[in-house]
């Protein structure tokens, strides 16, 4: 009995570890998801942090993006009722421009989608919104 269950633990172990690497089309698109994510859960500090080189903005500017943010949200709320969920539609890799362009799904409250393109590059180890 002691032995079927090391051989079990072992194996649950073996295919647990064997788990596949994502893509970098992968990354950036689940990068620009947790981002929306974000937004619509009113963090726009986290939205903004999803930008690339905000760390190093002006107050003054930083601030205007914050409450532009704010205003794309009022906007995206008065839309269709809301938005209900974002979904990753694509994801593709742009050479020429050096960078990803995620296609995210905005699902409405009102069952409508609309797609929008989020450009996405690596900064660091990081995939952040151009």
């Amino acid at each position: 009995m002691k032995h079927s269950f090391v051989l079990l633990l072992i194996a649950a172990l073996m295919f647990g570890g064997c788990s596949k690497e994502q893509t970098p089309e992968e990354l950036a698109g689940q990068a620009a998801k947790t981002y929306y994510d974000r937004l619509l859960a009113d963090d726009y500090e986290g939205f903004l942090r999803g930008k690339v080189t905000s760390d190093s903005l002006p107050g003054d500017y930083r601030s205007q993006l914050l409450t532009s943010y704010k205003q794309y949200k009022q906007t995206l709320d008065e839309m269709h009722g809301g938005v209900a969920s974002v979904t990753i539609s694509n994801t593709r890799n742009d050479s020429i421009m050096q960078m990803m362009q995620a296609f995210l799904l905005l699902h409405f409250k009102d069952s409508t989608k609309e797609e929008i393109i989020v450009p996405m590059v690596l900064e660091g180890a990081e995939w952040k919104m151009r």
